[in-house]
């Protein structure tokens, strides 16, 4: 397969998604910036057609958090679905932060819980994981936002990264 080009969804400049290379034989698509399989197929022709979901990530690092946090983490013009939420802390004497991530529309209203009632973070080593959600699908032209209500210990900081895949 050493005669195998290179096809990009957009463009060479600005790839979501490469189907096959030389250094890429199998004919997976892949996403550039993480270099990990989001469709394999084998070789032979491409579908026209065919398209990959586009996958992504963004993370917000709170110093010094307290119990009433309520910051803006993004908005986002494209509808996505949540796939993971990752936390860690840093701090010391039993850290704990309650937190929830929230979506909406409107800002100044409610919103959305990814969670419903948040979620309770206090590792400080590999961070804690979150797979299941009482809302994931997060609609065209929504504000993100984090708050937090409760915290313990004493906390340096919080990272949250939030895993999506666009709809």
């Amino acid at each position: 397969m050493n005669d195998m080009t290179t096809g990009y969804i957009r463009s060479p400049e600005e790839p979501i998604a490469v189907v096959g290379s030389n250094d890429n034989p199998a004919g997976y698509i892949y996403s550039p910036e993480e270099r990990t399989a989001i469709i394999a197929v084998s070789p032979g022709p491409v579908i026209a057609g065919a398209a990959a979901a586009v996958r992504g990530s963004k993370a917000i690092i709170i110093e010094s958090p307290t119990a009433a946090e309520d910051l803006s983490f993004f908005f986002t013009s494209v509808a996505f679905t949540i796939t993971e939420m990752r936390a860690v802390l840093v701090g010391s004497s039993t850290p704990s932060v309650t937190w929830t991530l929230r979506h909406g529309a409107d800002r100044s209203a409610v919103g959305s819980e990814a969670v419903t009632g948040g979620t309770v973070t206090t590792d400080t080593t590999a961070g804690s994981d979150v797979t299941i959600f009482d809302d994931a699908d997060v609609a065209t032209n929504s504000h993100l936002w984090i708050e937090t209500t409760a915290k313990s210990g004493i906390v340096g900081s919080i990272v949250i990264t939030l895993f999506y895949r666009e709809n």
